[in-house]
């Protein structure tokens, strides 16, 4: 992507890739599609966004670094103590990779989220730049699901009534589910406070399909059921990601 032409020059898009993983085993290098893995899928699908000089991996991981370099995108070099199970507080994690970056702001984008689709976060970097780092109306931004859904604790119903008045579906409050996608926010204030949120971000809101996130193999199992819709929605099975030679 010619430099003149790149809107999102300013936003370095940062993949955090930890190789442990202590429910699906080397989840980041499960097969996707065709000869590409997981880690594969999710750098051709940003390298349609954005530039692969403001594309980088972070990871204490050889395997890592060689994916990086076959696709021709940056590495992050992370500590074993960034890496390593729960060591590190998720806050030192997040200003440990983010300390590192060469722009003013960030995209945090994970793995396991496969089919949020290079459109989305294009739409997402565009809400970016329009509201954060353009208006300031807002301070960050993260990728949700609208939820119209019935939930109780252990003390009884959430957001409804579960009597005789009961609330039905559409009149339902707005809640928003964090898909683990998509998160954006500047450098500066993300070492000064600690996360990758601030208290009013803007809410991109994705498709189901695109909330999808990799916990669990049935997780999995389900994504690659449903990548077969979103190379439709794309065009058909040549309009997936390029994928990246060996």
């Amino acid at each position: 992507m010619p430099d003149a032409l790149n809107p999102y020059r300013d936003i370095s898009v940062v993949i955090p890739v930890r190789e442990g993983s202590s429910r699906v085993r080397e989840k980041i290098f499960l097969p996707f599609h065709e000869q590409m893995t997981l880690l594969d899928w999710k750098i051709a699908q940003l390298l349609e966004v954005q530039s692969p000089d403001r594309i980088f991996l972070s990871s204490n991981s050889d395997r890592v670094r060689a994916a990086a370099e076959r696709a021709g995108v940056g590495f992050l070099p992370r500590s074993d103590y960034l890496s390593t199970g729960h060591d590190a507080s998720f806050s030192e994690v997040i200003t440990g990779i983010v300390k590192d970056v060469p722009t003013a702001h960030f995209a945090w984008v994970t793995v396991v989220v496969p089919l949020m689709t290079p459109e989305e976060y294009r739409e997402g970097f565009d809400l970016y730049l329009r509201d954060v780092a353009g208006a300031g109306s807002h301070d960050s931004l993260v990728s949700v699901n609208l939820v119209k859904e019935y939930f109780w604790n252990a003390a009884g119903a959430l957001n409804y009534r579960a009597d005789r008045g009961h609330t039905i579906s559409q009149e339902l409050p707005d809640w928003f589910r964090v898909t683990n996608g998509l998160y954006m926010r500047s450098v500066a204030d993300t070492l000064r406070e600690g996360y990758f949120l601030g208290p009013q971000p803007v809410m991109h809101r994705v498709g189901k399909a695109s909330g999808i996130d990799i916990d669990e193999y049935e997780d999995y199992e389900h994504a690659v059921a449903l990548k077969a819709r979103y190379l439709e929605g794309r065009g058909g099975a040549g309009h997936g990601p390029a994928r990246i030679a060996a």
